[in-house]
Protein backbone atom coordinates (compact mmCIF):
# COMPACT_ATOMS: atom_id res chain seq x y z
CA UNK A 1 0.00 0.00 0.00
CA UNK A 2 1.35 3.70 -0.64
CA UNK A 3 1.41 5.70 2.17
CA UNK A 4 -1.36 9.01 2.53
CA UNK A 5 -1.06 12.41 4.48
CA UNK A 6 -4.03 12.58 6.70
CA UNK A 7 -6.08 16.08 6.86
CA UNK A 8 -9.09 16.32 9.32
CA UNK A 9 -11.36 19.79 8.95
CA UNK A 10 -13.81 20.65 11.45
CA UNK A 11 -16.86 22.32 9.73
CA UNK A 12 -19.52 22.11 13.14
CA UNK A 13 -19.17 20.54 16.15
CA UNK A 14 -19.67 16.50 15.35
CA UNK A 15 -19.04 16.97 11.41
CA UNK A 16 -15.50 15.86 10.25
CA UNK A 17 -14.01 16.13 6.66
CA UNK A 18 -10.87 13.64 6.11
CA UNK A 19 -8.73 14.27 2.96
CA UNK A 20 -6.50 11.65 2.13
CA UNK A 21 -3.60 12.42 -0.16
CA UNK A 22 -0.65 10.39 -1.70
CA UNK A 23 2.07 10.66 0.12
CA UNK A 24 4.86 11.51 -2.39
CA UNK A 25 7.82 9.32 -1.94
CA UNK A 26 11.46 9.33 -3.27
CA UNK A 27 12.90 6.80 -5.78
CA UNK A 28 14.46 4.37 -4.18
CA UNK A 29 18.19 3.55 -5.80
CA UNK A 30 20.09 0.63 -5.46
CA UNK A 31 23.10 1.03 -3.25
CA UNK A 32 26.68 0.08 -4.65
CA UNK A 33 29.31 -1.17 -2.82
CA UNK A 34 32.68 -0.26 -3.29
CA UNK A 35 35.19 -3.09 -2.49
CA UNK A 36 37.84 -0.75 -2.25
CA UNK A 37 36.22 1.11 0.49
CA UNK A 38 35.58 -2.30 2.22
CA UNK A 39 39.09 -3.21 2.10
CA UNK A 40 40.46 -0.01 3.78
CA UNK A 41 37.98 0.02 6.40
CA UNK A 42 39.01 -3.75 7.49
CA UNK A 43 42.22 -2.64 7.69
CA UNK A 44 41.42 0.34 9.48
CA UNK A 45 39.79 -1.83 12.25
CA UNK A 46 42.19 -4.57 11.71
CA UNK A 47 45.12 -1.41 13.08
CA UNK A 48 42.79 -0.02 15.68
CA UNK A 49 42.27 -3.48 17.08
CA UNK A 50 45.96 -4.39 17.24
CA UNK A 51 46.84 -1.38 18.90
CA UNK A 52 43.61 -1.70 21.13
CA UNK A 53 44.83 -4.90 22.06
CA UNK A 54 48.37 -4.56 22.35
CA UNK A 55 48.28 -0.83 24.20
CA UNK A 56 47.63 -2.48 27.79
CA UNK A 57 50.55 -5.27 27.23
CA UNK A 58 53.07 -1.80 26.19
CA UNK A 59 51.74 0.40 29.14
CA UNK A 60 52.56 -3.20 30.96
CA UNK A 61 55.91 -3.93 30.34
CA UNK A 62 57.19 0.25 30.26
CA UNK A 63 55.55 -0.12 33.55
CA UNK A 64 57.85 -2.86 34.83
CA UNK A 65 60.56 -1.27 33.16
CA UNK A 66 60.22 2.08 35.24
CA UNK A 67 60.28 0.37 38.42
CA UNK A 68 62.85 -1.77 37.90
CA UNK A 69 65.11 1.28 36.77
CA UNK A 70 63.66 3.57 39.62
CA UNK A 71 64.82 0.39 41.93
CA UNK A 72 68.22 -0.08 40.49
CA UNK A 73 68.68 3.59 41.17
CA UNK A 74 67.55 3.69 44.62
CA UNK A 75 70.06 0.67 45.54
CA UNK A 76 72.97 2.84 43.48
CA UNK A 77 72.47 5.69 45.76
CA UNK A 78 72.08 3.47 48.86
CA UNK A 79 74.70 0.96 48.22
CA UNK A 80 77.44 2.34 46.03
CA UNK A 81 79.64 1.02 43.20
CA UNK A 82 78.26 -2.39 44.04
CA UNK A 83 75.00 -1.70 42.42
CA UNK A 84 76.84 0.04 39.60
CA UNK A 85 76.65 -1.50 36.18
CA UNK A 86 79.69 -3.47 36.93
CA UNK A 87 78.91 -4.08 40.67
CA UNK A 88 78.59 -7.25 42.04
CA UNK A 89 74.86 -7.15 43.32
CA UNK A 90 74.08 -5.58 39.96
CA UNK A 91 75.17 -8.45 38.05
CA UNK A 92 73.25 -10.98 40.26
CA UNK A 93 70.42 -8.87 39.95
CA UNK A 94 70.88 -8.65 35.92
CA UNK A 95 70.83 -11.99 35.09
CA UNK A 96 67.41 -13.35 36.15
CA UNK A 97 65.34 -10.45 35.09
CA UNK A 98 67.64 -11.01 31.36
CA UNK A 99 66.70 -14.74 31.94
CA UNK A 100 63.05 -13.77 32.71
CA UNK A 101 62.74 -11.33 29.34
CA UNK A 102 64.19 -14.51 27.19
CA UNK A 103 61.63 -16.93 28.68
CA UNK A 104 58.86 -14.79 27.39
CA UNK A 105 60.52 -14.31 24.45
CA UNK A 106 60.71 -18.18 24.02
CA UNK A 107 57.49 -19.38 25.04
CA UNK A 108 55.99 -16.48 22.58
CA UNK A 109 58.09 -17.35 19.80
CA UNK A 110 58.13 -21.24 20.07
CA UNK A 111 54.97 -22.16 22.95
CA UNK A 112 58.09 -24.29 25.08
CA UNK A 113 58.49 -23.52 29.08
CA UNK A 114 60.61 -20.04 29.40
CA UNK A 115 62.67 -22.12 32.64
CA UNK A 116 64.45 -23.40 29.63
CA UNK A 117 65.54 -20.21 27.93
CA UNK A 118 66.24 -18.93 32.08
CA UNK A 119 68.64 -22.04 32.40
CA UNK A 120 70.40 -21.50 29.00
CA UNK A 121 71.00 -17.32 29.79
CA UNK A 122 72.57 -18.79 33.16
CA UNK A 123 74.89 -21.03 31.48
CA UNK A 124 75.63 -18.35 28.84
CA UNK A 125 76.33 -16.02 31.71
CA UNK A 126 78.95 -18.22 33.08
CA UNK A 127 80.46 -18.81 30.09
CA UNK A 128 81.18 -15.23 29.31
CA UNK A 129 82.63 -14.38 32.86
CA UNK A 130 79.77 -12.43 33.88
CA UNK A 131 78.62 -14.55 37.09
CA UNK A 132 79.56 -17.30 38.73
CA UNK A 133 77.40 -18.53 41.75
CA UNK A 134 80.07 -20.55 43.44
CA UNK A 135 81.69 -17.08 44.37
CA UNK A 136 78.46 -16.91 46.69
CA UNK A 137 77.54 -20.38 48.19
CA UNK A 138 75.35 -18.54 50.70
CA UNK A 139 73.38 -16.54 48.86
CA UNK A 140 72.45 -19.58 46.37
CA UNK A 141 71.91 -21.95 49.60
CA UNK A 142 69.92 -19.33 51.26
CA UNK A 143 67.75 -19.12 48.28
CA UNK A 144 67.43 -22.77 47.52
CA UNK A 145 65.54 -23.15 50.89
CA UNK A 146 63.28 -21.13 49.81
CA UNK A 147 62.07 -22.46 46.43
CA UNK A 148 61.11 -25.27 47.76
CA UNK A 149 58.57 -23.80 49.91
CA UNK A 150 57.05 -21.68 47.14
CA UNK A 151 56.83 -24.44 44.11
CA UNK A 152 55.67 -27.69 46.60
CA UNK A 153 53.26 -24.78 48.74
CA UNK A 154 51.67 -23.86 44.78
CA UNK A 155 51.19 -27.35 43.64
CA UNK A 156 49.65 -28.45 47.19
CA UNK A 157 47.07 -25.61 47.27
CA UNK A 158 45.00 -27.41 44.44
CA UNK A 159 45.26 -31.43 45.65
CA UNK A 160 41.89 -32.72 46.49
CA UNK A 161 42.40 -34.84 49.51
CA UNK A 162 38.62 -36.37 48.80
CA UNK A 163 40.08 -38.04 45.21
CA UNK A 164 43.00 -39.10 47.16
CA UNK A 165 41.21 -41.24 48.69
CA UNK A 166 38.82 -42.43 46.62
CA UNK A 167 41.48 -43.27 44.06
CA UNK A 168 44.09 -43.84 46.70
CA UNK A 169 45.46 -47.22 44.95
CA UNK A 170 46.28 -45.26 41.53
CA UNK A 171 47.71 -42.12 43.07
CA UNK A 172 49.86 -44.06 45.68
CA UNK A 173 51.38 -46.08 42.76
CA UNK A 174 51.86 -43.47 40.09
CA UNK A 175 53.77 -41.64 42.35
CA UNK A 176 56.01 -43.80 44.02
CA UNK A 177 56.25 -47.20 41.76
CA UNK A 178 58.20 -46.02 38.59
CA UNK A 179 59.85 -43.27 40.89
CA UNK A 180 61.44 -46.18 43.39
CA UNK A 181 62.44 -47.67 39.84
CA UNK A 182 64.45 -45.47 38.51
CA UNK A 183 66.55 -44.43 42.01
CA UNK A 184 67.53 -48.27 41.78
CA UNK A 185 68.35 -47.83 38.34
CA UNK A 186 70.02 -44.65 38.58
CA UNK A 187 72.21 -45.61 41.35
CA UNK A 188 73.34 -48.86 40.06
CA UNK A 189 73.92 -47.55 36.60
CA UNK A 190 76.34 -44.43 37.95
CA UNK A 191 78.41 -46.85 40.40
CA UNK A 192 79.24 -49.21 37.91
CA UNK A 193 79.13 -46.97 34.91
CA UNK A 194 80.85 -43.72 36.26
CA UNK A 195 82.11 -44.72 39.49
CA UNK A 196 79.82 -43.05 41.88
CA UNK A 197 79.99 -44.21 45.43
CA UNK A 198 76.37 -45.78 46.42
CA UNK A 199 75.13 -43.11 48.74
CA UNK A 200 76.18 -40.39 45.92
CA UNK A 201 74.32 -42.77 43.71
CA UNK A 202 70.66 -42.83 45.63
CA UNK A 203 71.20 -39.05 46.20
CA UNK A 204 71.55 -38.43 42.64
CA UNK A 205 68.71 -40.83 41.73
CA UNK A 206 66.47 -39.46 44.20
CA UNK A 207 66.28 -35.81 42.44
CA UNK A 208 67.28 -37.66 38.75
CA UNK A 209 63.85 -39.48 39.42
CA UNK A 210 61.26 -36.16 40.24
CA UNK A 211 58.76 -35.80 37.52
CA UNK A 212 58.03 -32.17 37.08
CA UNK A 213 54.02 -31.03 36.77
CA UNK A 214 54.54 -27.74 36.56
CA UNK A 215 56.05 -28.16 32.86
CA UNK A 216 52.88 -30.12 31.86
CA UNK A 217 50.09 -28.91 34.14
CA UNK A 218 48.69 -25.90 32.04
CA UNK A 219 48.20 -28.77 28.86
CA UNK A 220 46.49 -30.92 31.24
CA UNK A 221 44.08 -28.39 32.32
CA UNK A 222 43.47 -27.13 28.79
CA UNK A 223 42.67 -31.03 27.21
CA UNK A 224 41.16 -32.55 30.60
CA UNK A 225 38.67 -30.43 29.84
CA UNK A 226 37.75 -31.65 26.59
CA UNK A 227 38.47 -34.98 27.55
CA UNK A 228 35.77 -37.82 26.79
CA UNK A 229 36.85 -39.69 28.99
CA UNK A 230 35.52 -39.76 32.64
CA UNK A 231 38.98 -39.37 34.62
CA UNK A 232 39.90 -36.46 36.46
CA UNK A 233 43.16 -35.45 34.64
CA UNK A 234 44.50 -32.20 36.97
CA UNK A 235 43.84 -34.40 39.84
CA UNK A 236 45.48 -37.79 38.74
CA UNK A 237 48.67 -35.75 37.55
CA UNK A 238 48.54 -33.31 40.24
CA UNK A 239 48.36 -35.56 42.75
CA UNK A 240 50.36 -38.57 41.72
CA UNK A 241 53.07 -35.79 40.80
CA UNK A 242 52.81 -34.92 44.14
CA UNK A 243 53.64 -38.31 45.97
CA UNK A 244 56.47 -38.50 43.38
CA UNK A 245 57.78 -34.62 44.11
CA UNK A 246 57.29 -35.36 47.94
CA UNK A 247 59.40 -38.28 48.08
CA UNK A 248 61.89 -36.81 45.63
CA UNK A 249 62.80 -33.79 48.48
CA UNK A 250 62.08 -35.96 50.96
CA UNK A 251 64.77 -38.96 50.43
CA UNK A 252 67.58 -36.27 49.06
CA UNK A 253 67.12 -34.23 52.66
CA UNK A 254 67.30 -37.37 54.25
CA UNK A 255 70.55 -38.59 52.31
CA UNK A 256 72.20 -35.40 52.25
CA UNK A 257 71.95 -34.94 55.84
CA UNK A 258 73.11 -38.13 56.48
CA UNK A 259 76.45 -37.46 54.37
CA UNK A 260 76.87 -33.97 55.61
CA UNK A 261 75.48 -33.44 58.82
CA UNK A 262 78.29 -34.89 61.61
CA UNK A 263 76.49 -36.42 64.76
CA UNK A 264 75.97 -39.56 66.65
CA UNK A 265 75.87 -42.54 64.42
CA UNK A 266 72.82 -44.25 65.47
CA UNK A 267 70.91 -40.73 65.67
CA UNK A 268 71.51 -40.43 61.86
CA UNK A 269 69.83 -43.60 61.22
CA UNK A 270 66.93 -42.42 63.49
CA UNK A 271 66.62 -39.05 61.58
CA UNK A 272 67.10 -41.28 58.08
CA UNK A 273 64.07 -43.72 59.21
CA UNK A 274 61.93 -41.23 60.79
CA UNK A 275 62.32 -37.81 58.67
CA UNK A 276 59.58 -38.29 56.32
CA UNK A 277 56.87 -39.58 58.93
CA UNK A 278 57.67 -36.82 60.99
CA UNK A 279 57.44 -33.85 58.08
CA UNK A 280 54.11 -35.41 57.22
CA UNK A 281 52.88 -35.32 61.34
CA UNK A 282 54.24 -31.69 61.94
CA UNK A 283 52.79 -30.58 58.30
CA UNK A 284 49.67 -31.86 58.70
CA UNK A 285 49.34 -30.44 62.40
CA UNK A 286 50.08 -27.24 61.36
CA UNK A 287 47.21 -27.64 58.34
CA UNK A 288 44.67 -28.53 60.84
CA UNK A 289 46.02 -25.41 62.93
CA UNK A 290 44.62 -22.95 59.77
CA UNK A 291 41.23 -24.00 60.04
CA UNK A 292 40.66 -22.35 63.52
CA UNK A 293 43.58 -19.47 63.18
CA UNK A 294 43.11 -16.88 61.82
CA UNK A 295 39.08 -16.59 62.63
CA UNK A 296 36.89 -16.70 58.95
CA UNK A 297 35.44 -13.49 60.71
CA UNK A 298 38.32 -11.53 60.94
CA UNK A 299 38.71 -8.66 58.89
CA UNK A 300 42.29 -9.40 57.29
CA UNK A 301 41.56 -13.79 57.26
CA UNK A 302 42.61 -13.45 53.58
CA UNK A 303 46.23 -11.90 53.98
CA UNK A 304 46.49 -13.91 57.83
CA UNK A 305 45.80 -17.02 56.14
CA UNK A 306 48.48 -17.00 53.35
CA UNK A 307 51.08 -15.73 56.29
CA UNK A 308 49.97 -18.38 58.13
CA UNK A 309 50.86 -21.23 55.80
CA UNK A 310 53.53 -19.26 53.80
CA UNK A 311 55.63 -18.84 57.02
CA UNK A 312 55.11 -21.90 59.15
CA UNK A 313 56.23 -23.51 55.59
CA UNK A 314 59.39 -21.17 55.50
CA UNK A 315 60.45 -21.29 58.96
CA UNK A 316 60.01 -24.84 59.27
CA UNK A 317 62.53 -25.97 55.98
CA UNK A 318 65.06 -23.46 57.32
CA UNK A 319 64.44 -25.14 61.03
CA UNK A 320 64.27 -28.65 60.07
CA UNK A 321 67.62 -28.10 57.96
CA UNK A 322 69.49 -25.97 60.74
CA UNK A 323 69.00 -29.24 63.17
CA UNK A 324 69.98 -31.73 60.70
CA UNK A 325 66.12 -32.96 59.79
CA UNK A 326 66.88 -31.92 55.54
CA UNK A 327 63.60 -33.12 53.95
CA UNK A 328 61.49 -33.22 57.07
CA UNK A 329 60.59 -29.80 56.40
CA UNK A 330 59.63 -29.46 52.85
CA UNK A 331 57.13 -32.77 53.53
CA UNK A 332 55.91 -30.79 56.26
CA UNK A 333 54.73 -27.88 53.18
CA UNK A 334 53.46 -30.74 51.08
CA UNK A 335 50.66 -31.87 54.07
CA UNK A 336 50.13 -28.68 55.47
CA UNK A 337 49.20 -26.83 52.17
CA UNK A 338 46.89 -29.69 51.49
CA UNK A 339 45.52 -29.87 54.77
CA UNK A 340 44.42 -26.25 55.02
CA UNK A 341 42.82 -25.93 52.00
CA UNK A 342 40.83 -28.86 52.41
CA UNK A 343 39.70 -27.01 55.16
CA UNK A 344 39.52 -23.52 54.39
CA UNK A 345 37.37 -25.54 50.52
CA UNK A 346 34.92 -26.39 53.39
CA UNK A 347 34.82 -22.66 54.37
CA UNK A 348 33.86 -21.18 50.68
CA UNK A 349 37.62 -21.19 49.33
CA UNK A 350 37.50 -23.23 46.23
CA UNK A 351 40.96 -25.17 45.59
CA UNK A 352 43.45 -23.40 43.64
CA UNK A 353 41.17 -20.62 43.31
CA UNK A 354 41.16 -18.47 46.16
CA UNK A 355 43.53 -15.71 47.15
CA UNK A 356 46.75 -18.11 48.98
CA UNK A 357 47.01 -20.00 45.75
CA UNK A 358 47.14 -16.78 43.42
CA UNK A 359 49.81 -15.96 46.27
CA UNK A 360 51.79 -18.75 45.50
CA UNK A 361 51.59 -18.57 41.94
CA UNK A 362 52.80 -14.76 41.55
CA UNK A 363 55.50 -15.75 44.05
CA UNK A 364 56.65 -19.06 41.92
CA UNK A 365 56.66 -16.37 38.65
CA UNK A 366 58.94 -14.24 40.58
CA UNK A 367 61.41 -17.14 41.82
CA UNK A 368 61.26 -19.22 38.30
CA UNK A 369 63.45 -17.47 36.33
CA UNK A 370 66.23 -16.65 39.49
CA UNK A 371 66.13 -20.93 40.02
CA UNK A 372 67.04 -21.84 36.82
CA UNK A 373 69.29 -18.38 35.62
CA UNK A 374 71.26 -19.21 39.18
CA UNK A 375 71.38 -22.97 38.03
CA UNK A 376 72.41 -22.43 34.89
CA UNK A 377 75.75 -20.73 36.07
CA UNK A 378 76.90 -24.22 37.80
CA UNK A 379 77.28 -25.90 34.74
CA UNK A 380 80.66 -25.45 32.87
CA UNK A 381 81.09 -26.89 29.67
CA UNK A 382 84.64 -28.50 28.46
CA UNK A 383 86.36 -31.31 26.51
CA UNK A 384 86.96 -33.39 30.23
CA UNK A 385 83.34 -33.85 30.72
CA UNK A 386 82.56 -35.53 27.37
CA UNK A 387 82.63 -39.00 28.13
CA UNK A 388 80.59 -38.25 31.07
CA UNK A 389 77.92 -36.39 28.99
CA UNK A 390 77.45 -39.54 26.64
CA UNK A 391 77.24 -42.07 29.09
CA UNK A 392 74.58 -40.02 31.31
CA UNK A 393 72.76 -39.39 27.81
CA UNK A 394 72.72 -43.30 27.53
CA UNK A 395 71.73 -43.74 31.45
CA UNK A 396 68.44 -41.40 30.50
CA UNK A 397 67.35 -43.04 27.82
CA UNK A 398 67.33 -46.30 29.88
CA UNK A 399 65.95 -44.74 32.81
CA UNK A 400 62.92 -43.57 30.94
CA UNK A 401 62.61 -46.39 29.24
CA UNK A 402 62.33 -48.43 32.68
CA UNK A 403 59.95 -45.57 34.12
CA UNK A 404 57.46 -44.95 31.19
CA UNK A 405 57.12 -48.66 31.60
CA UNK A 406 56.37 -49.16 35.11
CA UNK A 407 54.08 -45.87 34.85
CA UNK A 408 52.37 -48.08 31.89
CA UNK A 409 51.87 -50.74 34.24
CA UNK A 410 50.19 -48.78 37.04
CA UNK A 411 48.06 -47.48 35.08
CA UNK A 412 45.98 -50.58 35.00
CA UNK A 413 42.19 -48.73 35.17
CA UNK A 414 43.24 -46.21 31.73
CA UNK A 415 42.31 -47.17 28.30
CA UNK A 416 45.51 -47.81 25.76
CA UNK A 417 45.15 -43.90 25.11
CA UNK A 418 44.89 -43.02 28.55
CA UNK A 419 48.12 -44.44 29.20
CA UNK A 420 50.10 -43.34 26.63
CA UNK A 421 49.02 -39.59 27.82
CA UNK A 422 49.94 -40.36 31.48
CA UNK A 423 53.43 -41.58 30.01
CA UNK A 424 53.89 -38.13 28.11
CA UNK A 425 53.24 -36.37 31.17
CA UNK A 426 55.63 -38.58 33.06
CA UNK A 427 59.03 -37.08 31.12
CA UNK A 428 60.08 -34.06 32.11
CA UNK A 429 62.53 -33.12 35.01
CA UNK A 430 63.32 -29.74 35.77
CA UNK A 431 61.96 -28.12 39.14
CA UNK A 432 62.99 -30.40 41.63
CA UNK A 433 66.08 -31.04 39.74
CA UNK A 434 66.93 -27.42 39.50
CA UNK A 435 66.57 -26.85 42.99
CA UNK A 436 68.63 -29.37 44.68
CA UNK A 437 71.15 -30.36 42.16
CA UNK A 438 73.62 -27.89 43.44
CA UNK A 439 72.95 -28.18 46.85
CA UNK A 440 76.19 -30.18 47.15
CA UNK A 441 78.56 -28.00 45.56
CA UNK A 442 77.45 -25.15 48.16
CA UNK A 443 77.56 -27.37 50.88
CA UNK A 444 81.37 -28.40 50.00
CA UNK A 445 81.77 -24.93 49.02
CA UNK A 446 80.62 -23.14 52.71
CA UNK A 447 82.24 -25.82 55.25
CA UNK A 448 85.22 -27.07 53.29
CA UNK A 449 85.29 -30.08 54.07
CA UNK A 450 84.88 -33.55 51.59
CA UNK A 451 86.72 -31.32 49.48
CA UNK A 452 87.98 -35.35 47.38
CA UNK A 453 83.86 -35.73 46.98
CA UNK A 454 83.42 -32.29 44.77
CA UNK A 455 83.89 -34.12 41.64
CA UNK A 456 80.90 -36.28 42.61
CA UNK A 457 78.89 -33.39 43.30
CA UNK A 458 79.95 -31.47 39.81
CA UNK A 459 78.99 -34.78 37.89
CA UNK A 460 75.70 -34.96 39.42
CA UNK A 461 74.78 -31.70 38.71
CA UNK A 462 75.85 -31.87 35.00
CA UNK A 463 73.90 -35.40 34.44
CA UNK A 464 70.95 -32.99 36.05
CA UNK A 465 70.93 -30.23 34.22
CA UNK A 466 71.95 -32.38 30.70
CA UNK A 467 68.36 -34.59 31.61
CA UNK A 468 66.46 -31.47 32.08
CA UNK A 469 67.34 -29.89 28.67
CA UNK A 470 66.71 -32.78 27.13
CA UNK A 471 63.32 -34.29 28.55
CA UNK A 472 61.74 -30.80 29.67
CA UNK A 473 60.89 -30.06 25.74
CA UNK A 474 60.05 -33.42 24.74
CA UNK A 475 57.95 -33.87 27.65
CA UNK A 476 56.16 -30.74 26.76
CA UNK A 477 55.42 -31.30 23.17
CA UNK A 478 54.21 -34.35 23.59
CA UNK A 479 51.70 -33.77 25.71
CA UNK A 480 50.84 -30.80 24.24
CA UNK A 481 50.65 -31.90 20.93
CA UNK A 482 49.22 -34.93 21.35
CA UNK A 483 46.85 -34.65 24.40
CA UNK A 484 44.03 -33.69 22.13
CA UNK A 485 44.49 -36.95 20.43
CA UNK A 486 45.03 -39.09 23.24
CA UNK A 487 42.06 -37.56 25.28
CA UNK A 488 39.28 -38.38 22.80
CA UNK A 489 38.24 -42.14 23.20
CA UNK A 490 36.38 -43.74 20.62
CA UNK A 491 33.04 -45.46 21.23
CA UNK A 492 34.76 -48.70 22.02
CA UNK A 493 37.07 -47.30 24.53
CA UNK A 494 34.23 -46.10 26.38
CA UNK A 495 31.97 -49.16 26.78
CA UNK A 496 35.61 -51.17 27.79
CA UNK A 497 35.51 -49.46 31.30
CA UNK A 498 32.88 -50.98 33.25
CA UNK A 499 30.39 -48.73 35.39
CA UNK A 500 32.37 -49.13 38.42
CA UNK A 501 35.53 -48.15 37.12
CA UNK A 502 34.22 -45.03 35.58
CA UNK A 503 32.55 -43.98 39.23
CA UNK A 504 36.01 -44.87 41.02
CA UNK A 505 37.91 -42.82 38.60
CA UNK A 506 35.43 -39.80 37.97
CA UNK A 507 36.15 -38.57 41.71
CA UNK A 508 36.23 -35.10 42.03
CA UNK A 509 35.30 -34.46 38.24
CA UNK A 510 33.34 -31.46 39.06
CA UNK A 511 35.81 -29.59 41.04
CA UNK A 512 37.50 -26.95 38.63
CA UNK A 513 41.74 -27.78 39.50
CA UNK A 514 42.79 -24.86 37.18
CA UNK A 515 46.65 -24.85 37.44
Amino acid sequence: MLPYNQTVIVIDKGAYVLRREEAKTSKQNTPTISLDRLTKEDEAVKKTSWYSSSTPTIAHYFTLVLLGSLTWGILWCAWGSNWAWDGKWFRLAIVPIIAWASGLILQELTTLPPLLAALITGMLARHLGFIDMRLYPHIDAFLRKIYPVIILGKGSLSWDVSYMRQNWRQVLALGSLPWTTEVVLVAVCTHFLLGFPWLWGFLLGSVYSSVSCPVVMPSVVKHGKNATGTVNWPQLICTAGGIDTGLSVGVFGVIFTFMFYETHESYRYIKAALGIFVGVALGIAWGTLAKFVPNSKDFFVTELRVLFVLAGGLFANFFTSAIGWGGTGVVAVLACNATAALHWSKKGWKLNQNPAATTYRVAWSTCEPVLFAYTGTFFVVHSSISETMLIGLGILLLCLTVRLTITWLTCWQLTLKEKMFVCCTWVPKSVVEAVLCPLAIDTILMTGTRREELIYAEELMRLIVQAILVTTPIGFLLTNNLGPMLLSQSHEDCENKSEPEKRKSNGSLNEDSRL
